[in-house]
């Protein structure tokens, strides 16, 4: 376990909205917000500190251009293990998924080694429709990663296709609830 005294605490949640997707989940107040280059999609990463890039939490989203179904469910699950299996020396702690209506989701505990290092990864994909979505929660080592999963959990849980600020009456113009940041150039 971390050698810190105390569990992090929360200050508050900020709204991620992602409006070309369709979809939106909470991060913690003060993590730091990354956009992630070279992506396939549009793509996120929050860091509780900029110390440590390999902590964090990430979410990727792309329109892959066909429409997903229930009947692929079986398909999407075995290459979705069998990818986290070719990761070096993954050890799969946990994994679930199902389909309800035009929504799936996969998702899996596991660890791996990068380098010397061994970390920790909660994974998640979504699919609905033409739409998917991948979440990461990774901690650089196990340690990390559980000292920061009450944060990652509200994120992971929090997550929604559609967007949470509408539904309670936030414009749709504020990109990030909660902050006095501009919204990034396009």
């Amino acid at each position: 376990m971390s050698d810190r005294p105390y569990p992090p605490s929360f200050t508050g949640l900020l709204l991620h909205r992602e409006p070309r997707l369709g979809y939106s989940f909470f991060v913690p107040n003060g993590w730091y917000r990354q956009d992630v280059e070279g992506a396939e999609g549009v793509a996120v990463m929050y860091i509780p500190s900029p110390d440590d890039l390999l902590t964090g939490f990430s979410a990727e989203g792309r329109d892959l251009g066909l429409e997903v179904s229930a009947d692929d469910f079986p398909a999407l699950r075995a290459g979705f293990l069998s990818g986290l299996r070719k990761m070096n020396h993954s050890r799969i702690e946990s994994h679930e998924g199902e389909a309800i209506g035009r929504l799936i989701t996969l998702e899996a505990r596991h660890t791996f080694r990068d380098g010397g290092a061994t970390r920790k990864r909660w994974v998640r994909l979504l699919y609905q429709g033409t739409i998917q979505v991948r979440l990461v929660a990774q901690g650089s080592t196990e340690e990390e990663f559980n000292y920061w999963l009450p944060m990652f959990f509200e994120s992971m849980r929090t997550f929604r296709f559609g967007d949470w600020g509408v539904d309670v009456g936030i414009p749709a113009d504020d990109w990030l609830v909660g902050t006095e940041e501009s919204p990034p150039s396009p």
